[in-house]
């Protein structure tokens, strides 16, 4: 939920709807967390008599968004669901069809925009993750199947001894969930970092020695098996690395603006001798405090922000899968900078080498840990 202003809390939404025989009988069930405790604060379940499966689907969607507008109005709320029809149908990628479906999302359109813009997003998560909500529809069903009450508790009582929780909490000597994995790797060399150049939002392309390294990373990941995708900056350096792996791991690539280089404006393309010669006072002051641009360029400060966003995104779309990111030096040292908790000048310590790999775990209860950092054992073989 990247983007946040001042005021509202942030919740966590995790709905769930089910029919026997599809179309049979029909309930939901859906949980509002506290983001930062995993506390369950509210929870509802009904049964809908005969409906479709994703109906109830989004009749859940709907009881949840409406809980958590009763605790806070103006809340920022990731809604979790195991169904990717509504997920996407919501996150609008996919267009909404059938007539029933049409009415129920446009409903809840409208009471997500009551939090405000950008106030709610929504994740796919797998079933077993969504245990609260989904035991919440099945005992609804069986209720009213059964022509019994359904017991519609609209506070925390949802949770007891059955409950997993879908909030990872850190368990003996680690977390005890399936982390997202973001694999960092720096894209193949070029003429500007053989030569030592500034090399921002200029775009020189990948050098032959570039094109082995990127090889090499990716052999060395489609060995593992278990590469979900590709994301990348928009810098052809990177596009090309990020093609050659994702035609080794046979995933699908997507491009990420956020996770350009940083601009060095003035400095783009010259030797860090010729600037020095040239800006001798400027780039004192630019190595000593990351919150100064070069001339016509960008801070380090602004760097973080930007990164920031793009792993929260990366993070929050892409729950539970390892995804391989392709990037420059800056970017990836912001990324392992942030998950150790490193002061934003750390970055000009963090040295990245072209086709390295860096690996980062990042826990749904808060913990990111560094598994590996610069990583070019694979490299032996494009030298």
């Amino acid at each position: 939920m990247s983007g946040a202003v001042s005021g509202g809390r942030r919740f966590i939404v995790e709905a769930d709807g089910g029919s026997r025989n599809n179309p049979g009988p029909a309930g939901y069930g859906a949980v509002v967390r506290d983001a930062s405790t995993g506390e369950i604060l509210r929870s509802a379940s009904d049964f809908l008599g005969v409906a479709t499966n994703n109906v109830a689907e989004y009749n859940g969607l709907l009881a949840g968004l409406r809980l958590a507008q009763e605790l806070d109005p103006t809340a920022f709320v990731e809604v979790r669901m195991d169904s990717r029809l509504v997920v996407e149908q919501m996150s609008g990628r996919w267009q909404v069809k059938h007539p029933d479906m049409r009415a129920l999302a446009s409903e809840a359109a409208k009471v997500a925009a009551l939090f405000g813009p950008g106030h709610v997003s929504y994740t796919w998560i797998p079933r077993e993750r969504n245990q609260a909500a989904d035991r919440l529809a099945n005992e609804a069903m069986d209720a009213g199947a059964a022509g019994r009450p359904v017991r519609s508790r609209p506070q925390a009582a949802v949770a007891d001894a059955e409950e997993t929780p879908t909030v990872n909490r850190i368990v003996g000597w680690g977390p005890a969930f399936t982390a997202t994995s973001l694999l960092l790797v720096r894209h193949g060399a070029t003429a500007f970092s053989v030569e030592k150049r500034f090399s921002g939002v200029g775009d020189p392309p990948l050098i032959e020695p570039g094109r082995l390294q990127a090889k090499a990373v990716a052999a060395r990941l489609a060995s593992s098996g278990d590469i979900d995708l590709v994301v990348t900056s928009p810098m052809s350096r990177c596009r090309e690395t990020a093609s050659i792996i994702a035609s080794s791991t046979g995933v699908p690539v997507e491009q990420d603006d956020d996770l350009r280089e940083v601009d060095f404006g003035a400095w783009e393309g010259l030797t860090f001798e010729t600037v020095q010669e040239r800006w001798p006072r400027e780039l004192q002051l630019w190595l000593r405090d990351p919150t100064i641009s070069p001339p016509e360029g960008e801070s380090y400060e602004s760097l973080r922000f930007r990164v920031l966003r793009a792993q929260q995104r990366l993070v929050n779309r892409h729950r539970g899968l390892k995804v391989c990111v392709v990037a420059h030096s800056r970017p990836i040292a912001s990324f392992v900078a942030s998950a150790l908790d490193a002061p934003l000048a750390a970055l000009f310590r963090l040295h990245v080498d072209n086709g390295s790999l860096t690996e980062l775990d990042y826990y749904d209860d808060g913990p990111q840990v560094l598994r590996t950092f610069n990583d070019i054992s694979h490299l032996a073989i494009a030298r």
